[in-house]
């Protein structure tokens, strides 16, 4: 990238007031060491208020789902393993914070994900809080790495909607972007 294609870059992530952003393979070394990075610099910033925590727990639950789930899969240096590969940005401007990821998924699972996604958007706090148990308690799907609790854990702790939205890419593909609001004077969690 030349330099003042660089610039124009750097200039247009100062006006979308973008934070931290990444494009890649999401490894759980690499997830680690942006959610320190997130923690020291909203921790400068806010002290040990709530809305570092909620930030710092929501990306790291969004980038684990890029790294679990991505039909887009890098093989890291051992060759061994593989992890997901997307995108996500964490905005920040008057106290409200985004956190968005995209990744690709297979066109298969996106009715599936959107319809655990309105099912999240339709609940309350308690419901919410029900659901996760209710998710905790059941066990896991075969194949699968988690509760599937990550997305109800990010409306829990963002007390907002989860937004998404799906583009097909190709014939089997689509690429999912997932969007959440956190506010400092939130004591949703």
């Amino acid at each position: 990238m030349a330099e003042m294609e660089l610039l124009e870059y750097y200039k247009k992530m100062c006006e979308r007031n973008i934070l931290l952003d990444f494009q890649g393979a999401v490894s759980q070394d690499l997830v680690v060491g942006m959610a320190e990075l997130i923690k020291k610099k909203f921790s400068q910033e806010f002290g040990k208020s709530n809305i570092v925590k909620k930030v710092f727990s929501i990306f790291v639950e969004m980038a684990q789902n890029i790294s679990f789930y991505s039909a887009e899969r890098v093989y890291l240096d051992d060759q061994r393993s593989d992890v997901g590969a997307g995108i996500i940005v964490v905005t920040g401007e008057d106290k409200i914070y985004t956190v968005t990821s995209g990744n690709l998924v297979e066109k298969t699972v996106t009715p599936k994900i959107i319809q655990h996604c309105q099912t999240i958007n339709r609940m309350g706090k308690e419901e919410l809080r029900q659901f996760y148990k209710e998710k905790i308690k059941s066990s896991r799907k075969e194949g699968r790495r988690g509760a599937g609790v990550g997305l109800i854990d990010v409306a829990r702790k963002s007390g907002h909607p989860i937004s998404y939205g799906v583009t097909p890419v190709d014939d089997t593909h689509s690429f999912l972007v997932l969007s959440v609001k956190i506010q400092e004077e939130n004591n949703n969690g």
